[in-house]
């Protein structure tokens, strides 16, 4: 390994080990939360607002519980797959009879972004994804994780409004496709489609999970960007990012569709080199370009871009994942609590985020945008390393 991959390999090593201690060290070990991940702060919609307090996040389960599984043969006699295991078995009972789940921001409540109670394809896909993908690695496969599985693919074709177009959650326009919100769907769809034992019921998944994939490919601009949503104007990194981590996990989990895996892969690569684009020389993001969303300035977002470039074999792909690890470690990290703080640009400046002013302070502890990057990370460092 050359000197320049040994530098990124540490720094992801940095990360991924702070992160680690982070997410253990919050992990809820006793009471009716046990299993679940405490986070101090929490996104308080629609202000933009982390100081509106703190949660047990549904979704923060499926990146950790994950994270935390991959790294098990890493760290033995840490409990790492136990701590995984507990955290699944807790958000199991969040789910709702309908398959549905909140999406929880601050203090217990529900997530409010347009209705007083909405169920969130969000956190209902990286739950998903995150179980899923653990019983692959090893999660013992219970009945009720295979039934949450199921109700979770049944949820979303109730959500579907026009052809391959799911609901990001209650309360959106209709005729918005959001392409994050349609991607979760399919993944959901495809695993309730791997997972369920009537075979018309898993047909009629893998039906709609081919749906929701063609109509985020038919979004695809000129440029490779996948926007936030079908509506004019919707440009964003962060969100062709996340479309193209949900594609290349199907990929990579053998789900995708072979009718479509063509497509999709030209899709992925054209998506790539946007992604590449975005990526200045020092390893920051372009920000001001292109993103137009409430994921500006926000540092996960590296996490799943480096881990979304590093899929690729191309050099100058997995040159910009390497730059964006090392610039996270260089600029973002504090090794005195472990982890990146929340928001790329100067702490005490101030910048607009959807209309709204937001400021940047020197803050950490919020569970779920550290989870996800502590999980594509780990991704990210064995792809880099060629394995």
């Amino acid at each position: 390994m050359s000197q320049t991959h040994d530098t990124t390999r540490q720094a992801a090593t940095d990360l991924i080990e702070g992160l680690l201690a982070y997410l253990v060290d919050c992990q809820e070990t006793d009471g009716e939360y046990a299993g679940s991940f405490w986070s101090e702060l929490a996104y308080h919609i629609p202000h933009l607002d982390y100081r509106g307090g703190g949660s047990h996040h549904n979704r923060t389960v499926g990146s950790a519980a994950l994270g935390l599984l991959k790294l098990a043969g890493e760290h033995p006699g840490a409990g790492l797959a136990e701590r995984a295991e507990k955290a699944f078995d807790w958000v199991i009972p969040r789910q709702h009879e309908d398959g549905g789940m909140f999406e929880i921001t601050n203090n217990e409540k529900p997530s409010r972004f347009h209705l007083e109670y909405e169920r969130s394809s969000i956190s209902l896909g990286m739950v998903a994804h995150g179980m899923y993908s653990a019983i692959g690695l090893g999660l013992p496969e219970k009945p009720a994780y295979r039934e949450s599985l199921v109700k979770a693919a049944r949820w979303q074709l109730t959500v579907e409004t026009d052809p391959g177009n799911f609901l990001h959650s209650e309360g959106y326009p209709e005729d918005k496709l959001i392409l994050n919100g349609s991607g979760h769907a399919a993944e959901t769809l495809l695993i309730g489609s791997a997972m369920a034992d009537d075979a018309s019921e898993a047909e009629t998944f893998r039906a709609g999970g081919m749906r929701a994939i063609r109509a985020i490919m038919g979004t695809q601009r000129d440029n490779g960007m996948l926007p936030y949503s079908s509506y004019p104007d919707d440009n964003s990194i962060s969100y062709t990012a996340t479309v193209c981590w949900i594609f290349q996990n199907l990929i990579d989990s053998g789900l995708m569709p072979e009718g479509l895996l063509g497509d999709v892969n030209a899709c992925l690569r054209r998506a790539g080199e946007f992604l590449a684009g975005c990526v200045k020389p020092d390893g920051a993001m372009d920000w001001d370009t292109w993103e137009n969303h409430g994921q500006k300035y926000h540092t996960w977002v590296y996490g799943m871009m480096a881990q979304a470039l590093a899929w690729h074999r191309d050099a100058h792909l997995r040159a910009a994942a390497a730059r964006l690890i090392e610039y996270l470690r260089r600029e973002m990290f504090d090794p005195r609590v472990g982890l990146c703080r929340l928001l790329d640009y100067p702490v005490g400046e101030e910048r607009s985020i959807c209309g709204v002013p937001v400021l940047s302070e020197d803050f950490h502890k919020c569970a779920y945008h550290q989870s996800d990057m502590f999980d594509c990370l780990i991704d990210a460092r064995r792809l880099l390393a060629g394995a």
